[in-house]
């Protein structure tokens, strides 16, 4: 599994990163990067799925975005303070390519290309991040947790016949509210024929509503 972002690589730079990485392996619920954490290399995702997300006061953290293959995760300190500014915690059994930082700054220098590449990654992360907190700040519970779910299904479990794993917990911190206002909205949401619950498994039943939800609330 390689990263769109490396395909404009010639094969030397290939063999330098080959050579100057490592792949390692994460159980269900570990954490892969702590936020907070000196940044020694930027991170490939090659299996599994994770949370990104920023620790709060009283554990009352948020999460940003959930990562699958090929995502990429390296800004923003990586030409900054080289600090890891979130948490990325595995959901699921995952897999992560650590890839030597100095020696992707050094690519980044030697090709163009790459280097425009990396900075579109990080350009459309950043309107991911203003497009997630609008909706945090405008929309109600019922639309937050729409538009989440949505989310969940198109980037992140779209090969999955609409069926998302996720505990109420995380959904609670993706959605910036409570644990049980999340149980309560997606009762609601059942009960309406919209999704069926069953466990940590949401199955969506009937999309073009979701997306009315999300739009109008």
């Amino acid at each position: 599994m390689k990263s769109p972002l490396f395909k404009v690589l010639t094969q030397e730079e290939l063999e330098l990163i080959n050579i100057n990485k490592r792949q390692v392996s994460f159980k269900k619920g570990e954490i892969i990067v702590k936020q907070g954490a000196p940044m020694s290399h930027v991170l490939s995702f090659t299996s599994g799925i994770a949370k990104v997300y920023i620790e709060g006061s009283s554990n009352r953290n948020l999460v940003l975005r959930m990562i699958k293959p090929t995502n990429f995760l390296g800004a923003p300190g990586i030409f900054a303070n080289q600090i890891h500014y979130s948490t990325v915690c595995a959901i699921e059994d995952s897999s992560v390519c650590f890839i030597n930082i100095n020696i992707f700054k050094k690519i980044i220098k030697m090709n163009s290309a790459f280097a425009e590449q990396f900075m579109e990654l990080v350009s459309w992360n950043g309107i991911f991040n203003y497009e997630r907190f609008n909706c945090l700040t405008h929309k109600n519970t019922h639309g937050r947790l729409a538009e989440s779910l949505i989310y969940l299904h198109e980037e992140i479990y779209n090969e999955r016949d609409y069926q998302i794993s996720i505990s109420r917990q995380d959904m609670a911190e993706l959605t910036a509210m409570s644990k049980d206002t999340v149980i309560r909205t997606l009762k609601e949401l059942s009960e309406d024929g919209i999704i069926e619950i069953d466990k940590n498994f949401i199955r969506i039943i009937n999309l073009n509503r979701l997306r009315k939800i999300s739009e109008l609330s």
